[in-house]
């Protein structure tokens, strides 16, 4: 029995033990598996973390590092760059702090350039300076804390005068002229509107208007009629402000308490025209010139032959057929004689024929009279027409031979008595500019000086948004927030590229050749071929690009590539010093036009401190053979333009003559191609291009600017926000100084003024 047990463990045994071995066997290639899935998933994980590495990397390479002397002043505050660095103050703004002292006059006082209150009395230290106060002391005079003086002062405006009192803040108070369609369109309102704005309030105001007892008689409105009214943006209403009081110098004054918008107005009409306003309902005349210098030499020898292709019809028709809303359209033409070719009607296809009329007419060699036809174009506004909106567009030529003897002062009379917004347009070179701009800001209207026809058919973009509701919600949250001050209707995702930025052998960056080509674009400035040496050109010729179409609708095949992105192509796993391309990679992008080039890359734990990417070669014809013309020839065209990032003027914004600068750019429809410069924690300075586009400003606090940009480094649109303060002067505020921030970054702003030529 027992030897039979033991045989049978040991037959049971010999089954086992393959098992045994199998299941031991079995283990180690899982855990072989295990172990080389883990590795796998450990090189993957490696090789995520460095692509996402590089990926975040990239983008930052198209900012353009900045070159900063020792002995220059970047910020023009009169502190050398050396010494900024050294006081721990900003290269590139120049008050550091915002409190109204430049860096320079911080030094100058012995306050601390980056503490806006030295004395930590509550009061900035530029306000001190203008309070006449002692910025490092808690008591001046010896006997009363500054915080706690009260003072009175006056702030004279073009309509009138503002007199505050209160503690030291009121010395940085503000008073700003607005321009605001929905007030300008107010047949109540008899002076521009007004806002008064003094951080932290104050005990006790009086406001003083001056009016025009002519432009209130033509209205029909009387002394006894008039009244300061407080405007809520919010709402679009006007509240009157009681205890008004005439004088006898044609003014009207009273009493106030808080910051606001104020305005002069007629208590019988000024709500109800409001009310109008909200309608909706809009009444526009556009008178069109039509002497004989738009036509060709063949018909009038003298002609400057300003529209031979009568584009001035073509931006008529464009404007009409794309404003929306409840409108009605009268169309005349004018040289010395005047013709009503429709009165105001709401059918859009009658309004057009009367448009293209113009046509057959031909043309008029008896002058042009500008004066004339305003007056007899505000004469189709009656009664009926009172309580509702009223726009004149005219576009001239020519500098005005108008015999009639009508004047400036007589048409902004009859203009706000009928309750008219002028906008005017000049085309060419031979022009009464100042006259065309005065009648516009005197009305409420903008002013359009254009040199060339090409660029007025697409001008109706610009206008219908200088028209529309210029009181906006920024940040889309339901709720309004800022005023519109000047908008060019450019819109990045219809004006815009296609594509973002690139490289290119020859530059790191490309943002400042699409940002000027896109601008031109948008003026219709872009000429059809351009030649300044054999690396500097290109033509649209041959091509099926036109400029005349939006610059979204440019499609570059080579911009659908993937070898755009460097994440479709790097070896991650590259031994050496150089993140590579991979082989077949860089051997199919030759093939197409595309170049290998090496940028500083340094990746710690790797050893690589270059890495290789690829980028379209502008020169190749490759890329014309293998792509297309138009890829060839746009690639091209952003190249000249990009030759122009170190020419021609410029100027950095920080002061309000710079803004204003800017204004009248803006004014004119014109986006501004800015640079925007900024430091990182390792203590360089870094640039890219943007455009301009739009100002607006914050709806409580007038100091605070929005500035909305297109970035063809980004795909939605930016928005800069620029803070003003009193800029201390001798004693007096002469000035202001300007602080920015984009991207959660101070930032200094260089308006770019070059043309290509």
């Amino acid at each position: 029995m027992a030897n039979r047990k033991y045989s049978a463990r040991a037959t049971d045994g010999s089954k086992a033990k393959p098992l045994i071995i199998g299941i031991a066997a079995a283990a180690v290639v899982a855990i072989g598996i295990l172990g080389y899935l883990a590795m796998k998933a450990n090189e993957d994980n490696l090789s995520a973390a460095l692509r996402y590495n590089f990926n975040r990397f990239y983008p930052s390479t198209y900012n353009t590092a900045e070159e900063m002397k020792d002995d220059a002043d970047q910020d023009r505050d009169g502190v050398k760059n050396a010494d900024e660095a050294a006081a721990k103050t900003s290269l590139i703004a120049a008050d550091t702090d915002g409190d109204g002292l430049t860096d320079s006059k911080e030094k100058e006082y012995g306050t601390d350039p980056t503490n806006p209150d030295s004395d930590g009395d509550g009061l900035k230290d530029g306000t001190e300076v203008l309070a006449a106060l002692d910025p490092l002391s808690l008591i001046t005079d010896g006997k009363t804390k500054d915080s706690e003086r009260t003072f009175v002062r006056e702030i004279e405006f073009p309509d009138g005068k503002v007199t505050l009192t209160g503690h030291g803040n009121i010395y940085g108070a503000t008073v700003d002229k607005l321009s605001l369609n929905s007030i300008a369109a107010n047949a109540g309102v008899i002076t521009a509107p007004y806002e008064v704005h003094c951080e932290g309030g104050f005990d006790s105001g009086k406001l003083s208007f001056n009016f025009d007892t002519k432009a209130a008689e033509y209205a029909g409105i009387t002394a006894a009629d008039l009244c300061v009214f407080r405007f809520d943006p919010y709402s679009k209403k006007y509240s009157e402000l009681s205890g008004a009081v005439f004088s006898d110098n044609d003014s009207v004054y009273c009493n106030f308490s808080e910051n606001g918008v104020y305005v002069l107005g007629s208590k019988k009409t000024i709500h109800k025209a409001a009310e109008a306003y909200q309608s909706g309902q809009m009444n526009v005349h556009l008178l069109i010139d039509n002497s004989g210098s738009m036509y060709p030499k063949a018909i009038q020898s003298t002609s400057k032959e300003n529209d031979i292709n009568f584009k001035r019809l073509s931006f008529a028709q464009n404007f009409v057929t794309s404003l929306n809303g409840s409108v009605k359209y009268a169309i005349s033409s004018y040289t010395s004689d005047f013709k009503t070719l429709c009165g105001f009607e709401s059918d859009k296809s009658t309004v057009v024929n009367a448009i293209q009329s113009i046509r057959t007419l031909g043309p008029g060699f008896d002058g042009t009279s500008v004066e004339r036809a305003l007056m007899l174009g505000l004469e189709s506004f009656d009664e009926s027409t009172l309580s509702e909106r009223n726009v004149i567009i005219l576009l001239t030529d020519g500098i005005s031979t108008d015999t009639a003897g009508y004047t400036l002062a007589d048409i902004v009379s009859l203009a706000k008595a009928k309750n008219v917004t002028i906008n005017t347009i000049s085309l060419g070179n031979e022009i009464d500019r100042e006259l065309l701009q005065k009648i516009a800001a005197s009305t409420g209207g903008q002013y359009y000086p254009l040199e060339e026809a090409d660029i007025l058919e697409g001008l109706y973009t610009t206008l219908i948004a200088s028209m529309d509701d210029d009181i906006v919600d920024d940040d889309y949250d339901g709720t309004p927030d800022s005023y519109t001050l000047y908008d060019t209707g450019f819109n990045p995702d219809f004006n815009g590229f296609s594509f973002g930025n690139f490289k290119t052998k020859e530059a790191s960056t490309l943002d400042f050749g699409m940002i000027m080509l896109a601008r031109d674009w948008f003026r219709g400035r872009v000429p059809e071929a351009f030649e300044k040496g054999k690396d500097l050109s290109y033509t649209f010729e041959g091509t099926t690009i036109s400029t005349d179409e939006p610059l979204r609708k440019v499609i570059l095949q080579t911009m659908q590539t993937t070898w755009l992105d460097p994440e479709n192509y790097l070896n991650f796993a590259s031994s050496g010093k150089t993140l590579r391309v991979k082989s077949e990679d860089a051997a199919n992008a030759q093939n197409k036009g595309w170049l290998k080039i090496t940028i500083p890359y340094n990746e710690p734990g790797t050893g690589w401190e270059e890495a290789e990417v690829l980028v379209p070669n502008f020169n190749s014809n490759t890329l014309r053979t293998e792509y297309s013309a138009n890829d060839y020839a746009m690639i091209r065209a952003i190249h000249c333009y990009n030759t122009l990032r170190d020419t021609g003027s410029s100027f950095v914004l920080n002061s309000e003559n710079d803004l204003n600068r800017v204004k009248s750019i803006l004014a004119e429809g014109n986006p501004v191609v800015t640079k925007i410069l900024w430091s990182e924690s390792d203590g360089k300075c870094y640039s890219r291009y943007v455009l301009l586009t739009a100002l607006r400003r914050d709806l409580e606090d007038p100091n605070v600017f929005r500035m909305k940009i297109y970035d063809v480094n980004k795909e939605s649109s930016s928005t800069i926000v620029m803070n003003r303060t009193p800029k201390i002067g001798s004693g007096v505020v002469k000035d202001f100084s300007y602080t920015a921030k984009w991207d959660n970054k101070s930032v200094s702003l260089t308006c770019c003024l070059t043309e290509l030529n």
